[in-house]
């Protein structure tokens, strides 16, 4: 998967080499099931029409940008992100820098510039997708800002236990460590990576203070441990390998303490 990079600077020398794609539209944090249907369909349309799979997103969140001092609880950073894309098959990683100034953009000019100036012939959402200016572009209207010949499809709303599949609901459980549900929501455990020295890695979010099963995967080894989460950014694990020094992968499994 190629991951390329857009901002204001080099956006016609990003749109001079785009190449027709069908491309799926979102901030995809966490890359749930309903993120992965959204791909899905994206990639339908890409077989279809014999084009490749580009998804475009955003780096920072946009919250971040726009309410000062908000500190986003991020449940990925880009790499974890581009490492579920690639599986999905996506081609083409699109990663806007969000700035004020892209904020001002009308959502007209936004699908021109950014979705069809990067080759979009076939456009994927979800149903609640926003675009330009004030979030004034919304998802069943695309049509009205892009040719006829260009298609859109917008996924439905894919709903757990009633509620809707959302970064939302995920940053939610981790609050209250429901993490089995979290599980059904993201078709996996949830994942954070851990450096010895360090400490969790940036762009990350961890469950609640308290005492948690966990899976540490090292070099392809899988191991049965205990972490202990402190603080929003600190855990103490309980291990008996001592091999695991460096960076390492946690999949949180339940919460069994206080």
């Amino acid at each position: 998967m190629k991951v390329i990079y857009v901002n204001e600077a080099n956006l016609g020398d990003v749109q001079a080499e785009a190449l027709d794609v069908a491309m799926a539209l979102g901030y995809f944090d966490g890359v749930h099931l309903g993120h992965q249907e959204v791909v899905k369909a994206a990639k339908q349309q890409a077989l279809k029409q014999q084009l490749s799979l580009a998804v475009l997103s955003f780096f920072p969140h946009p919250k971040s940008v726009l309410i000062p001092g908000f500190e986003v609880a991020y449940l990925e950073p880009i790499e974890q992100k581009i490492e579920k894309l690639e599986r999905l098959g996506v081609d083409i990683f699109y990663v806007v820098e969000f700035t004020k100034e892209l904020a001002k953009i009308e959502a007209a000019d936004f699908m021109q510039q950014y979705v069809i100036g990067l080759g979009a012939k076939e456009i994927i959402c979800g149903f609640d997708y926003t675009y330009g200016a004030k979030a004034s572009g919304k998802a069943k209207a695309i049509q009205q800002h892009v040719p006829m010949s260009i298609g859109v499809t917008v996924v439905e709303e894919l709903k757990w236990q009633g509620q809707k599949i959302s970064s939302t609901l995920i940053r939610k459980y981790l609050r209250e460590c429901r993490l089995q549900e979290i599980r059904s929501l993201l078709g996996d455990y949830y994942k954070t990576k851990y450096c010895c020295k360090n400490g969790i890695l940036p762009n990350y979010s961890l469950p609640n203070i308290g005492k948690y099963k966990i899976l540490i995967e090292k070099d392809g080894a899988i191991s049965e441990a205990i972490a202990r989460v402190k603080s929003k950014k600190k855990i103490l694990l309980e291990y008996d390998n001592s091999a695991f020094d460096s960076v390492l992968t946690i999949k949180w499994l339940e919460k069994i303490g206080s």
